[in-house]
């Protein structure tokens, strides 16, 4: 199997236009409390808050990002970060972060959501915005329009590209407040050039305005096989996958014809996930392990077991869990669909989403040659390196000095 020969990517540089931002020009809803009029930039410091919408999501893909940045900044304003050390920054949330989410210098600031009405988006859109004394980071796609000293994280535009994946309302959600959020906001970052393309195709913000992330890795760093109570045990080697029940896009159908293939391998296929009985129905298959939606510590143990990683997608912004898996040591096979190969670099080996013969021989290749495994698995290590949560939190605190000198 060929590998790709596409370079190592360096997280981009900042890309700033000439912006102007404002503050927040909403009037407050009845029965709310606004907090005194604050200057954003005062005696010398800045105020940024943190949009905490994310707290009780489970930790997986937009709301890990969510995450591990806001503990990442945390970490650079405890370490007095040069860029850090005149900010002022707090998380308000809806409700408590779990306790996985202990922040050393970042205060928490809780704003219950209202009991009626009880609306999609009621609390980022009509009470975030009056708990905002000057900037704003919204980490989950959706933030507050009101609010334009902001910088927001639109991680990509599937619900456009793959409306199959999603519900109506959902759908229409992104297709009325992300062209908003494009405009109004003072910065938007994404999570790859590809991502960035589609911002700009479709109309939410010129390239200029949009700064690339990308995602962190060093997260699963901090995963423990030993801690697992995973008690799923291999009958025969297995390679890994992710399979999802109703995103279409993250193309389940080919695992399942791909798993009679490598049932005559010799091979188990473990698919973790919401994927269910129903799923595999009508497949002859008699080699897959479905393993429900299991921890990061039994996530590391099946990884560590693993002969590879399957992540055929069709589409993905990022693609997180394929450098989760570079991360922990386990060689990936990844679609040639985009941004896998932007992300994966030369440290996966591809194959296209339609064609379940060459997923076979691609982990043929890796079950016959342990040679290929090993130089496999060190080079996804050594490009699951280059993606850091500290890396991506220095550039918000770019993005905030940057939002702060404009309105001076």
């Amino acid at each position: 199997m060929d590998r790709s020969d596409s370079k190592t990517a360096a997280v981009e540089p900042m890309a700033f236009g000439g912006r102007r931002a404002g503050n927040r020009d909403m009037s407050a809803p009845a029965g709310t409390s606004v907090p005194p009029a604050t200057s954003p930039v005062s005696g010398g410091r800045s105020r940024w808050t943190i949009n905490g919408d994310f707290v009780s999501l489970q930790p997986t893909g937009v709301p890990r990002y969510a995450r591990e940045v806001t503990l990442a900044l945390d970490a650079l304003v405890t370490a007095r970060h040069p860029l850090a050390k005149h900010l002022e920054i707090d998380l308000v949330a809806p409700r408590h972060p779990s306790e996985s989410l202990q922040l050393k210098s970042i205060p928490v600031r809780v704003v219950p959501e209202f009991s009626r009405p009880r609306l999609p988006q009621f609390w980022v859109q009509a009470q975030l915005p009056w708990h905002v004394p000057g900037g704003l980071l919204s980490f989950c796609n959706l933030a507050p329009v009101a609010v334009k000293r902001q910088v927001v994280c639109i991680h990509d535009m599937h619900t456009r590209l793959m409306p199959e994946s999603y519900g109506r309302g959902f759908r229409w959600a992104h297709r009325l407040i992300l062209p908003l959020l494009g405009r109004r906001a003072a910065h938007i970052t994404t999570v790859s050039r590809l991502s960035r393309s589609h911002l700009v195709e479709f109309g939410i913000a010129p390239e200029e305005k949009i700064t690339v992330t990308y995602n962190g890795s060093d997260h699963a760093l901090r995963w423990d096989a030993a801690r697992s109570a995973m008690a799923v045990k291999p009958e025969r080697p297995y390679v890994l996958c992710i399979g999802r029940r109703n995103q279409k896009y993250k193309n389940v159908d080919l695992l399942l014809r791909l798993a009679p293939l490598l049932d005559a391998m010799g091979l188990e296929l473990w698919m973790a996930g919401d994927a269910d009985s129903a799923l595999i129905e009508g497949y002859p298959a008699r080699n897959i392990r479905l393993l429900g939606r299991i921890s990061d510590d039994d996530l590391k143990k099946a990884l560590s077991g693993a002969l590879c990683f399957l992540f055929p997608s069709r589409i993905e912004g990022f693609g997180l869990p394929a450098i989760e898996a570079m991360a922990s040591g386990c060689p990936v096979v990844a679609s040639t669909s985009p941004c896998l190969p932007e992300v994966c670099g030369d440290a996966a080996l591809y194959a296209d989403p339609d064609d379940s013969y060459a997923w076979a021989e691609a982990v043929r290749s890796l079950m016959g040659r342990p040679k290929l495994r090993r130089q496999l698995a060190a080079a996804g290590r050594e490009r699951a390196r280059i993606y850091t949560w500290r890396g991506i939190a220095e550039i918000y605190l770019e993005l905030m000095s940057q939002v702060d000198a404009e309105l001076r």
